[in-house]
């Protein structure tokens, strides 16, 4: 059997954990933490072109490890391929964003996201440093016509 190629922290591991090959807190034997949140909006509350939902607050040193956003029914987006969203983050107190950091600028289109989550696909495992990170949910569609129902969203972070 050939051997198995390593991660960087089983690497490090492997190496014995001291010097340079430290594994970073939070990254193993580390307790996982979930921030769960919904946001119900209705047809007097449309979710618009380039509206902000902040969906989680995450402390200065902790590390994001995952971000799902569930309840973006087919029934709730128009039929139309321009319907998009992206997952980001606001630094401290301050107006600067990322508002790709997590998932840039993803097209719904007209697929079923009924019982399928959005996920973040980048910007996991780095550590919140400097400040507080608020993660948000923002709409990046010319129209995006979601018109009512609930969002649910899953932030885990270490």
């Amino acid at each position: 059997m050939a051997l198995a190629n390593k991660a960087t922290n089983v690497t490090k591991y492997v190496a014995g954990g001291t010097g340079d090959n430290i594994i970073p807190d939070g990254f193993i034997k580390t307790v996982e933490k979930v921030w769960l949140d919904t946001y119900v909006f209705s047809s007097s509350a449309t979710i618009g072109t380039g509206m902000v939902i902040d969906i989680a607050v995450i402390p200065q040193g902790k590390k994001v490890t995952g971000i799902e956003v569930w309840g973006l029914k087919a029934s709730l987006i128009s039929a139309t391929s321009t319907n998009a969203i992206s997952i980001g983050a606001r630094y401290g107190t301050t107006a600067t964003t990322n508002a790709t950091q997590f998932l840039g600028a993803t097209t719904l289109g007209t697929v079923t996201f009924d019982n399928i989550p959005i996920m973040a696909t980048s910007g996991l495992n780095v550590e919140v440093t400097g400040a507080t990170h608020t993660i948000f949910l923002q709409v990046t569609a010319a129209s995006p016509s979601i018109t009512a129902g609930t969002i649910v969203t899953k932030v885990r972070y270490t």
